[in-house]
């Protein structure tokens, strides 16, 4: 039976992928430039494209040094080899799952099937959480400071979704903060909107809320663990945040490398990069894998103005590079994985005899 409903929901995944296909194909049939698109693709620039791939590459490394580290100050050293592994697994699943949700629930199995026990993995997790976070919290106040002009003129909707998403964020991390400097205040605050809950919504439905409790109760725990770890080695956390900022801001640079690629040059750098941090937080809590459809009309409606006729090709490209290879590269390293796992399983036919 749980068989079965891991398919369905594996099945769900790949056909809101396709459903994203579709929107693309859509709109490369809609869009009046369309018959452009070889005219772009013969003056594109293979170096800076090259550049955008290995700004995600940058991207996918960061992830694992940052994994690398907190394991081998955990306790628990893992090799590069698995390090790779072990954070793609996590983007394939966070890519395919609404909010990102499974990428860490199918890592702690992954990193427990290697003799890695819940609580650490969880820590271990926790820390590049919480590192991840504090550096798209400070992208994303650049963006405020330096572009709410510029992307109130190109979408109000995207503004407001920035806002909304950028609040969110920024709870998250005063959240954080507080949890630091006063867990037993949050536990209780969680709780008590927990309690709530069970006596209004989920008045009918007591072991609904109970589970929430207990999800709770063990996030802070985690948390805890995760800021024990902080404490106790300040100067590696000081390298994982540092580490963290240079992988959101090599993400955040792709679009800037593929607009150079396709013949631009009248935007810098930092606008490029901050407008994108915007638009990453914007669609960063749409419960769809991989925020599909409201990422790809989010670059239309921002970047539209900057990659005019090539915006089809710049967006097709942008995303293929962000998100579809990352799904692949992450099919690849599930199914290494899973051979890896079952040679493990394998009994040795020589000591059976």
């Amino acid at each position: 039976m749980e068989t079965k409903q891991k398919k369905k929901g594996t099945l769900k995944r790949i056909l809101v992928v396709l459903l994203t296909v579709a929107v693309l194909v859509g709109f490369a049939l809609l869009d009046p430039d369309v018959q452009n698109i070889d005219d772009v693709l013969r003056q594109m620039s293979p170096l800076w494209l090259l550049g955008a791939l290995a700004a995600v590459l940058v991207y996918y490394l960061g992830d694992t040094v940052m994994y690398l580290i907190a394991c081998r100050d955990m306790g628990v050293p893992q090799s590069l080899f698995d390090g790779v592994i072990t954070t793609m697994i996590g983007f394939f699943y966070s890519a395919l799952t609404p909010l990102a949700s499974g990428g860490q629930p199918f890592q702690i199995i992954q990193m427990r099937s290697r003799g890695i026990n819940v609580g650490t993995s969880t820590s271990v997790l926790m820390v590049k959480f919480m590192a991840w976070h504090i550096a798209l919290t400070v992208f994303g106040a650049l963006g405020f400071v330096l572009c709410s002009g510029l992307l109130l003129s190109e979408s109000t909707t995207i503004f407001i979704m920035f806002i909304f998403g950028y609040l969110l964020h920024a709870f998250c991390a005063f959240t954080g903060i507080l949890l630091m400097i006063r867990p037993a205040i949050v536990q209780r605050g969680g709780n008590g909107v927990i309690g709530f809950l069970g006596r209004t919504l989920l008045k009918k439905r007591p072991e609904r809320a109970e589970k929430m409790r207990a999800a709770w109760d063990g996030f802070v725990s985690d948390y805890k663990q995760a800021v024990t770890f902080a404490l106790q080695h300040r100067r590696d956390m000081v390298f994982i945040v540092f580490t963290a900022l240079v992988e959101v801001a090599a993400y955040l640079s792709t679009t800037y490398f593929v607009y150079r690629g396709l013949g631009f040059s009248e935007v810098n750098v930092c606008i490029m990069t901050l407008m994108q941090a915007a638009l990453s937080i914007s669609v960063a809590y749409i419960p769809l894998p991989g925020a599909s459809i409201a990422t790809e009309g989010g670059f239309y409606a921002i970047f539209s103005r900057y990659f005019g006729d090539s915006r089809l090709v710049g967006m097709l490209i942008w995303r293929a590079l962000t998100y579809y290879l990352t799904i692949l590269l992450g099919l690849f390293a599930v199914l290494i994985d899973g051979f890896r796992e079952s040679k493990r399983k394998k009994p040795d036919t020589n000591e059976s005899a």
